[in-house]
């Protein structure tokens, strides 16, 4: 399996045990604003950290670039800067709708925590592996991307289908018809290119 694939279903599964891990806090309003289920918010927590690593792939792309002097396909290219720019709007508009009732809590890891140690350096790794590799990297971006790609677009599916709130069931929609789209197009580029 790629390493970024890798990487990134370890960080939704760390995600996970780290927020099974944190006491569950309310913050109540006049309003009585409720959160959602510890469940819902794990599945959140990891659409998060997936689209936080997803808005980095132009910064990898161009990275390479820079680094090996050599670049991919402009058809490829202008689909990852895509899912890249996606991603970044995604994040802010989750970010809009999780103070939605009911509310979705995100916790950040602390700076000296294990999990947040874990995570960083897991990322690190991938980065410099897809950045200094000396393997095909359009190939093996395009294959990591067939995974996470369809990794969103279903836990997406999974959110809505308990999500109670209707803006957040209708965003969560979009969202996962957008990133199959995505998964669509990265499959007809990586046919190409192989």
């Amino acid at each position: 399996m790629p390493l970024l694939l890798n990487t990134l279903i370890l960080t939704s599964l760390v995600s996970t045990l780290i927020i099974s891990d944190v006491p569950q806090r309310v913050i109540e309003s006049p309003q009585k604003k409720s959160s959602i289920s510890a469940n819902n918010q794990s599945g959140y927590i990891a659409l998060r950290l997936l689209l936080e690593d997803e808005q980095y792939l132009t910064a990898i792309r161009r990275t390479r670039m820079i680094v090996t002097f050599t670049g991919i396909n402009e058809t490829s290219s202008e689909l990852i800067d895509d899912i890249s720019d996606s991603s970044a709007v995604a994040i802010d508009k989750l970010k809009l709708l999780a103070d939605e009732k009911p509310t979705i809590l995100f916790y950040d890891l602390e700076n000296n925590s294990i999990e947040k140690s874990t995570l960083d350096s897991l990322r690190m790794t991938t980065a410099k592996e897809f950045i200094f590799d000396g393997g095909n990297f359009e190939t093996n971006i395009l294959l990591s991307q067939l995974k996470v790609l369809r990794l969103i677009s279903h836990l997406a599916v999974q959110l809505k289908e308990i999500e109670p709130n209707a803006k957040r069931r209708a965003w969560l929609s979009e969202l996962a018809e957008q990133y199959e789209n995505y998964y669509q197009r990265t499959k007809m580029r990586f046919s190409l290119n192989n």
